[in-house]
């Protein structure tokens, strides 16, 4: 399979088929949510000492620490116990959580299954949060070698937080990247 990390760059997470939704609060069913939450009952300005302690705890390991885009600090974790979840990465700014990415990816998903799984989380995190913004839905060719990149996302924002959907795919003549991955963040 060709590598496809400069466009796996590109690429916003989701979730896939069979997954358990993150717990949301009852009053984020109710409409009247203050803020979202992050995943794995996790609050927002966790220090990443704490939030490392955390992730060992619950089977994952550090597999990598990186600067991230707005001088943010990238932890990128593996491990974690849930179906299909490849990655997770931590953004901290200072030592604090600002953000998780959950990327959930399997080379036994074929499209149609990418496309189940979309649809699920966008209509579960409808049911939560409310109707979601589209924030992009294209699909086009790109580079010299003319790879088809289609990416769809959605949004939801509460306060100063928000929740974003996203399917991203990449493909040649050969070779197919896909992901859905779901980007939680306090802002």
């Amino acid at each position: 399979m060709m590598h496809w990390a400069p466009v796996a760059r590109l690429a916003v997470v989701a979730l896939a088929a069979g997954l358990s939704f993150p717990a949301a609060r009852a009053d984020a069913q109710q409409g009247s949510a203050s803020e979202i939450k992050p995943p794995f009952k996790l609050v927002w300005g966790e220090t990443s000492d704490r939030l490392e302690r955390l992730v060992s705890a619950a089977g994952g390991k550090v597999v990598g620490r990186r600067m991230s885009r707005g001088n943010r600090e990238a932890i990128d974790v593996e491990g974690l116990l849930q179906d299909g979840l490849k990655k997770t990465v931590f953004y901290c700014n200072q030592g604090i959580l600002t953000g998780v990415e959950l990327q959930y990816q399997s080379e036994a998903w074929g499209e149609d299954d990418y496309n189940g799984i979309m649809g699920k989380l966008r209509r579960r995190c409808s049911e939560v949060y409310g109707e979601g913004t589209q924030i992009v839905r294209k699909s086009e060719p790109v580079g010299v070698s003319r790879v088809m990149q289609t990416v769809t996302g959605y949004r939801w924002t509460i306060n100063s937080t928000s929740l974003q959907l996203i399917y991203f795919s990449a493909s040649d003549a050969k070779n197919t990247y896909r992901t859905v991955s779901l980007h939680y963040s306090a802002f």
